[in-house]
């Protein structure tokens, strides 16, 4: 009785944390979207290429900031980013708890309460430090959904402007660069 009740505690561990990957395997961020989207009377021919045009602008700036979105190169067990990851992960964390204490008490001979405590409170501990590790190094290196958001808007920003430039402005803008280079 007691291993169904776990059985089916560790599925649901495992259905919860994959809750939070996409289906393609990209990492996604936890926070919904609650993007608003209407639909508008298509009445003339002028409203549908505007239409059309602002289309191709949102899908172009879509691919940009999709673009960067890489697949990881670990196997799909071994990728927290994957539903495998997520449910492999799962099991492993309750897993190896059990079989410490399991180690614990029949080889080291402890008291199964004492080494129960322990066991919980180190295993509680370690993996809090390595979460908040975890993210300590994404503000590190600036691998954060913000930063990330902000520097594709910047992108896009420098890339609008210099198609509003001309030749000249371009041109000029090159050669400024040159100059600066040597």
């Amino acid at each position: 009785m007691v291993t169904i009740r776990l059985f089916f505690t560790m599925l649901a561990l495992g259905a919860s944390a994959s809750a939070f990957v996409s289906p393609r395997g990209y990492r996604t961020s936890v926070a919904p979207s609650f993007a608003i989207t209407s639909q508008q009377p298509k009445t003339s021919a002028f409203s549908i290429e505007a239409q059309q045009q602002q289309n191709r602008q949102e899908k172009s700036s879509l691919m940009m900031s999709s673009s960067e979105e890489t697949k990881s190169n670990l196997p799909m067990l071994l990728d927290p980013g994957t539903k495998g990851g997520a449910l492999f992960l799962s099991a492993v964390l309750f897993i190896v708890p059990i079989i410490v204490y399991q180690v614990v008490i029949n080889v080291f001979g402890f008291d199964p309460i004492d080494a129960g405590k322990w066991i919980g409170v180190g295993f509680t501990f370690f993996t809090t430090v390595l979460w908040v590790s975890t993210y300590i190094f994404r503000v590190a290196t600036k691998d954060m959904t913000y930063a990330k958001q902000l520097k594709d808007y910047e992108n896009a920003v420098i890339a609008k402007r210099l198609e509003e430039l001309d030749e000249d402005e371009i041109q000029a803008l090159v050669e400024d660069i040159e100059r600066d280079d040597f």
